[in-house]
């Protein structure tokens, strides 16, 4: 929203100007010109912002209001951005059509200016293309596009860059326009990218094309390469390939890894040998598919020598593993350790980084982060962040802490629980509703007269975001349901992975409608390669989830081999796997982005977030 101090300025600057002449609306021709004025002849033709604001008050009616948008516009060219932001605030409530579309360009630009983040997304979010003036538009998209991709929200920038892509001359006179646009489509998940419907035959859906293409392909490059030279002969319009953004055609260029023998390191024997089996079995489903290189599968509870000595025999050109963690950061140091190498754990933050080393992990964190990340999209000021009392759940809620203070937030309320008893305590703490019953209970003494009298609840908290597992995740969100009164609004509740279970009934389901949570893609039910979904339930009908989500892992492990020399070449690359959209940071972790699914009308259904 507006702070106070701009509130007064705008308050003190224009109300009176603007609507002073509200009563006396005329349909005057905006280009009249008043009586000759005290001011030079040199000021009128060529004034500054200040000086068109005064000169608008010889006006009256859609004149004045024309007069004073073009000061608006005079002062966004000056730089003078809160004269602009209180004349544009204000002609927002003017009653002609055509001030009010041409004053969203220049309220846009002055909300920017002046970092109004919450007016920005109400305009962004209430402000349709038609609404807007036709010459402004492509301006307009081109602003706020750059302003949604900084905040992250790479889908609604993705579809306002793709609109931009179909308006004539934008290559041209907004150059970054297609590095941008290419930037934010990549980095998109399969589903957004299917929600951005497109005009055939149009540059738009070419773009379109050209992502899921290269997606499909990624690792693949004589596929990738045919496929590319068919799409330009298909889309004649699009911009010659030396005229293309870099990253498409570094893309193009890269040489994957495309290793002959690939040695698996896993614990195959000892007390992680089902966790060990669960992934072998997906790298074998993955190399099935693929069916280009040599697997060996090697115990890896053995001394670091022997591993290094092993895979010299064996004359493996890449390696996968090892999977526990102490193995990873013992071998990941090692100076004979010369193979190219996905581990299949996290590396500590506090050794060296090495260019062929790769570290993939199901990190919970990953999606606390995402979480925060959506809470800033969805504008949630006051968050207040539940946790059971152990150490994953609480490694999480310190994660989401973090991530939303390096959001530019204040810290957020944090809260632990043991047990169900805990949890009472703790929500009608958190909603102050026993205070509430007690101001009640007051009142009652007060009054001779029984009065009928609700229970309140807070109304600060904006969202509540829940780590904890499926059974406490039961108990936790009909408990918050009730405890919130029913004057109050709903108040949204998000929970991670922890909170699913694919073995919950209808019962169960309708206990939590209302949830939004993340999981991989390969946990839900929501159509996620129904082929080999199919496949595994034939071979694995017995098997418990966390054994799933090892197997998930296994399969995206073999097919990232050959996207991680892209992905290390331009992180804006996403692989789409199993346990989720899969992109590569700066230290060569992959970081995960899961999908969105919630409870609604007692069954689960995808979620398409920002």
């Amino acid at each position: 929203m507006i702070s106070s101090k701009l509130k007064t300025l705008i308050f003190i600057g224009c109300s009176s100007l603007i609507f002073g002449c509200a009563s006396n609306i005329t349909t005057t021709d905006p280009k009249q010109q008043p009586e000759q004025s005290q001011a030079s002849q040199e000021q009128l033709d060529s004034p500054s912002a200040r000086i068109q604001y005064k000169l608008a008050t010889q006006y009256q009616a859609e004149p004045q209001h024309y007069h004073l948008l073009k000061a608006a516009r005079l002062a966004i060219a000056e730089q003078d951005y809160l004269l602009a932001l209180a004349i544009s605030e204000n002609l927002k409530q003017s009653p002609y059509p055509n001030i009010k579309a041409q004053n969203i360009l220049p309220l846009l630009q002055a909300y920017i200016a002046t970092e109004q983040h919450q007016s920005l997304q109400l305009l962004l979010r209430n402000t349709t293309i038609s609404q807007i003036a036709e010459e402004d538009s492509a301006e307009y998209l081109w602003l706020s596009s750059q302003y949604l991709s900084q905040q992250q929200r790479l889908l609604a920038a993705s579809r306002n860059l793709l609109l931009l892509a179909d308006v004539p001359n934008s290559q041209t006179t907004y150059p970054e326009h297609m590095a941008l646009l290419w930037q934010n489509i990549t980095a998109l998940t399969d589903n957004q990218l299917l929600s951005l419907q497109s005009n055939p035959n149009s540059p738009s859906s070419s773009w379109l094309a050209l992502a899921d293409l290269s997606r499909r392909l990624l690792g693949q490059p004589e596929q990738l390469q045919a496929a590319y030279a068919d799409w330009q002969q298909r889309n004649p319009w699009m911009p010659q390939p030396q005229a293309m953004p870099e990253t498409v055609q570094q893309l193009l260029s890269l040489q994957p890894f495309q290793p002959q023998k690939i040695a698996v390191l896993l614990p195959l024997s000892g007390q992680f040998r089902q966790h060990a089996l669960a992934i072998q079995y997906g790298i074998l489903a993955a190399a099935a598919k693929a069916q280009s290189s040599q697997i060996i599968f090697i115990d890896s509870e053995q001394s670091p020598q022997q591993l290094v000595e092993q895979l010299t025999a064996e004359q493996a050109d890449f390696v996968l593993g090892p999977l526990l963690k102490n193995q990873v950061d013992t071998i990941s140091q090692l100076e004979q350790w010369i193979w190219p190498t996905l581990f299949l754990n996290s590396q500590d933050s506090q050794l060296p980084y090495h260019n062929k080393h790769f570290f993939f992990a199901l990190s919970m964190e990953d999606e606390a982060q995402q979480t925060a990340l959506l809470f800033q999209q969805k504008d949630y000021q006051q968050p207040v962040v539940i946790s059971a009392a152990n150490n994953i759940s609480l490694r999480m809620q310190q994660q989401f802490s973090q991530s939303w203070q390096q959001l530019g937030h204040k810290a957020p309320q944090l809260y632990q629980f043991n047990d169900k008893a805990d949890l009472d305590t703790l929500i009608n703490q958190l909603l102050e509703t026993e205070q509430s019953k007690e101001r009640v209970q007051q009142i009652d003494n007060l009054v001779p007269v029984k009065l009928h009298s609700d229970t309140h609840s807070r109304l600060d908290i904006d969202a509540i975001y829940l780590i904890a597992d499926p059974v406490q995740t039961q108990l936790f969100k009909p408990f918050v349901d009730v405890s919130v009164s029913e004057t109050a609004p709903r108040l949204p509740i998000y929970a991670s992975s922890r909170s699913h279970s694919t073995a919950l009934d209808s019962t169960e389901q309708r206990d939590l409608n209302g949830l939004t949570f993340t999981e991989m893609p390969w946990m839900l039910p929501l159509k996620t390669n129904p082929a080999l979904r199919e496949e595994y339930q034939q071979l694995f009908q017995t098997q418990d989830e966390s054994l799933q989500r090892l197997f998930a892992m296994g399969f995206d492990a073999y097919r990232l081999i050959g996207s991680l020399r892209q992905q290390q070449q331009l992180s804006a690359i996403v692989f789409p796997g199993l346990t989720g959209q899969l992109r590569l940071n700066s230290n060569g972790s992959i970081v995960r982005q899961l999908s969105w699914a919630k409870y609604q009308n007692n069954r689960l259904v995808a979620v398409q977030e920002p």
